[in-house]
């Protein structure tokens, strides 16, 4: 019987939006700097979140879209942020990931709510966590 790393792997949820989720995406710029010195990243809001048409399915409960969950966290300043995936209805029924000219996807981060948020700036996307595969 196989345990550890070599047990099954348990698949990545998706986030529902709860309310509007549009705002709320946003894309990370990492640091840069040579020799040691470091200058630490920051986030904006994603640049296809005003143009995409797509983006206005995650604006409401029951609204379409979905935010598949990337497995990727961003902790900064007592912010937690998540990698996500926009997940569209497609026209020919079912969902599917969201390709562009700007990138291969539509990926960005949302903000998630943590004991911490009181204490800091913090603007959480108004999401629900939905495990496994759908």
């Amino acid at each position: 019987m196989a345990s550890g790393s070599e047990g099954p792997k348990q698949t990545r949820g998706y986030f529902v939006p709860l309310g509007r989720c549009d705002n709320k995406v946003l894309q990370y710029s990492g640091g840069a700097g040579a020799g040691g010195s470091f200058l630490p990243g920051n986030f904006s809001a994603a640049n296809w979140a005003s143009s995409d048409a797509r983006v206005s399915t995650i604006n409401a409960v029951g609204a379409g879209g979905l935010l598949r969950d990337m497995g990727k966290t961003v902790v900064s300043s007592n912010r937690t942020f998540r990698k996500v995936q926009l997940i569209a209805p497609s026209l020919a029924g079912g969902v599917v990931g969201v390709e562009t000219t700007s990138g291969p996807y539509l990926t960005a981060y949302i903000e998630l709510g943590t004991g911490n948020a009181l204490a800091t700036a913090a603007s959480p996307a108004p999401v629900a966590y939905m495990p496994g595969l759908i």
